[in-house]
């Protein structure tokens, strides 16, 4: 089993919004003019620090923004925001919205044509695996992966020097 690209992506982008809003509550940044709110993330900026398509996260990001994670405001000041509490938003919605179909082999998939279908053994173990995965990532949620709990600091994310290329 593996996880498509566009739902590892999706995983960081809610991450790095959900560090950012702790960030944001929790952090009084005397640098900042009282009352001014910091600037939102935007998909370049998520898009540069990961080292990835901003094409590609720009999908990712018009997908969640429709499935009701996250808010995108366009314009000056716009930018990105969790449409909702970390802690209301499970990993296991989030990878079955993003990956679609789940279909292991092809007795899975409706309208297969496995000659041994009536009669396989193997067909009901990868459906109780897929339970498990499945059950195993609804027990978490992106607060799970994002920070830490209240008393301690948020996730921080770190970029990594480049390294030179001989």
């Amino acid at each position: 089993m593996q996880l498509n690209q566009q739902t590892d992506f999706a995983f960081r982008l809610l991450m790095y919004l959900a560090d950012q809003s702790v960030r944001e509550v929790e952090t009084d940044d005397p640098a900042r003019p009282s009352g001014k709110p910091a600037a939102l993330p935007t998909i370049r900026g998520i898009a540069d620090y990961f080292g990835i398509s901003y094409n590609h996260l720009m999908k990712v990001a018009n997908a969640l923004a429709a499935r009701g994670y996250i808010k995108a405001r366009r314009g000056k000041g716009g930018g990105l925001t969790l449409a909702r509490p970390a802690g209301s938003i499970s990993l296991g919605a989030v990878a079955r919205d993003m990956e679609g179909h789940w279909d292991l082999v092809e007795c899975f998939n409706e309208g297969g044509d496995c000659r041994i279908a009536p009669s396989c053994r193997l067909a009901p173990i990868l459906g109780e695996a897929l339970d498990a995965f499945w059950g195993v990532l609804d027990r978490y949620s992106l607060a799970d992966i994002a920070h830490l709990p209240p008393d301690d600091l948020p996730l921080t994310f770190h970029r990594h020097a480049p390294r030179d290329i001989q």
